[in-house]
């Protein structure tokens, strides 16, 4: 009975992770890489819950403890996949940064050139000003 309701689990929380990644990429908190690993894990936890032959292992261990490893698993996932949203965030905001560093870069090498004009044009105007005296 127990190994049924972990059945059920298993394919409910992978669809449950399924849902999240898509729903998480859509809104692009998550890097695409991320979701797909997501998605497969997903995928193969419905494949568990749903046929026979890759559960048959539920049947073999007792019911206190298959329960307490379906929780100590639960938790674990949910960790990981809140580890792989913080780095996902992490990741965008370092594109993000590098972007604005990258412009940041040429609008110094503009200011750069535009004093190096300036500074040459009032070079010649004391030029001029020295041999007009």
């Amino acid at each position: 009975m127990i190994s049924t309701f972990i059945r059920i689990g298993f394919a409910l929380i992978g669809a449950a992770l399924m849902l999240f990644s898509l729903w998480m990429n859509s809104f692009k908190k998550i890097t695409v890489n991320f979701a797909v690993i997501w998605e497969i894990l997903g995928f193969v936890m419905i494949g568990i819950g749903v046929i026979p032959a890759f559960s048959k292992w539920t049947k073999l261990l007792g019911s206190g403890t298959s329960l307490a490893l379906f929780c100590v698993g639960a938790i674990f996932l949910f960790e990981e996949v809140r580890t792989g949203v913080i780095l996902s965030q992490l990741m965008i905001k370092n594109k993000e940064l590098a972007m604005q560093v990258s412009l940041l870069n040429q609008e110094n090498e503009f200011i750069v050139k535009e004093l190096d004009r300036v500074s040459k044009v009032l070079e010649e105007d004391d030029e001029k000003d020295s041999v007009c005296r």
